[in-house]
């Protein structure tokens, strides 16, 4: 086991070495931001498996993370994969390797803020592997980075976690991801990844993506593809493992996070659905919304508000900087509007909700849009409307609400 696993990582280690992206210690203006070395976290997770005492990893992340397409998913399915064989290398050493895979198909990084901790960190991880690359390329501009971000600080700001980041990415060319975006954020923060396409075309220049998808599939892989995501993983394992020191004394200590690289990155949340957050008034909205299996399965699913009636309108009261909605998507659902009323009682921008996507066919799909992004939190009301103009097709179907997000 131990010289085929020596192997691979002589095989592998080259074709990595470029992507493991090393961040400066200093901003432009010569500021010390970072100095913790990025294997740190690694190392004392592979020390406690040296050591044979138990470790747990959790994978979060989308629909690959679930292993969506492969067969059957969760075994064949990049996490299933991986976590076997990082079950198999633990064994060597006595060590008890428990893998749980926190995936809900269509999680982008807003989403997995608000279900981080009933997902992921009651587990009190060792390791965290988050993917969120391909889904974060449809989230809004001005929000992905600040909830990716707060992902990962979240789990750093517990120093006995360690964090790796997957980047996946889109079938044909140029496979489109939200990689370049996220990959910042994981230099600047010494975070470890790797990186799907630019694994395979390091390792082979005419290397065809084609191989790992079927059909008209152009974003889940199949399950040669999940299985050449989790060989690149198994590879920076090793590569890593080589440098762990011999001397668990020697490994270099970990450091206190910089200042966030988004001053208003979405960290610390406050999740309200219809069991913890009553209307302050309401014309035709019931509570209840859809709740992804997937969610279910997981634990602490919620709930929030739907309703099937042109112009029903339903307001909320909430003190917050930054406030967003969680709602449904399909080709099932009717849209909706939102907009906060300011104190003094200006309103802000009508925001449009669009829970009808006709593409999403019996498939639950999921969406966020923020409403309002402030330097100091306010007493906002928040107005949802379902749509007054819908064609007749939506006639009977409802509009949904998952739940709000606000940041104080």
């Amino acid at each position: 086991m131990m010289k085929k696993l020596f192997c691979l990582g002589v095989i592998f280690f080259v074709t990595l070495m470029p992507l493991i992206s090393k961040s400066k210690n200093k901003t432009g203006n010569g500021v010390e931001v970072m100095k913790e070395n990025e294997n740190t976290r690694l190392y004392n997770v592979m020390a406690k498996i040296r050591r044979g005492e138990s470790v747990q990893v959790v994978a979060v992340g989308g629909s690959i993370t679930t292993g969506f397409n492969a067969s059957p998913a969760s075994q064949k399915g990049w996490a299933g994969v991986f976590s076997s064989w990082l079950s198999d290398f633990a064994d060597e050493y006595d060590s008890n390797l428990r893998f749980a895979n926190a995936g809900v198909s269509g999680t982008d990084s807003a989403f997995a803020v608000a279900r981080l901790e009933d997902h992921v960190l009651k587990y009190n991880p060792d390791l965290v592997i988050v993917e969120f690359a391909m889904n974060d390329q449809w989230l809004q501009p001005q929000v992905r980075q600040r909830t990716y971000e707060g992902i990962m600080r979240k789990l750093l700001s517990n120093p006995q976690t360690a964090v790796m980041a997957l980047f996946v990415n889109e079938r044909n060319a140029p496979y489109n991801s939200n990689q370049a975006e996220q990959q910042k954020i994981c230099e600047y923060y010494h975070i470890p990844y790797v990186s799907w396409k630019d694994c395979l075309f390091n390792e082979d220049k005419n290397a065809d993506f084609n191989q790992f998808f079927d059909g008209e599939e152009n974003v889940h892989p199949n399950n040669k593809g999940h299985d050449n995501i989790s060989k690149f993983l198994e590879a920076k394992w090793e590569e890593v493992w080589k440098t762990l020191p011999e001397d668990d004394a020697k490994i270099p200590s970990v450091q206190a996070l910089p200042p966030a690289l988004n001053k208003d990155c979405i960290e610390d949340v406050l999740y309200y659905t219809s069991s913890d957050l009553k209307a302050k008034s309401n014309s035709g909205w019931t509570e209840g919304s859809p709740v992804h299996s997937e969610w279910v399965a997981h634990g602490n699913a919620k709930k929030g508000w739907e309703t099937n009636v042109s112009g029903a309108e339903i307001t909320f009261t909430i003190e917050a900087s930054s406030i967003g909605l969680t709602y449904s998507e399909s080709d099932q659902f009717r849209d909706a509007i939102a907009w906060v009323e300011y104190p003094d009682g200006k309103e802000g921008p009508k925001v449009p909700l669009n829970c009808y996507v006709s593409y999403r066919k019996g498939y639950l799909g999921w969406a966020y849009k923020e409403l309002v992004n402030e330097e100091k939190a306010k007493k906002f009301t928040v107005h949802i409307q379902c749509s007054k103009r819908a064609p007749k097709s939506a006639e009977g179907k409802f509009c949904n609400i998952t739940g709000i997000l606000a940041v104080k």
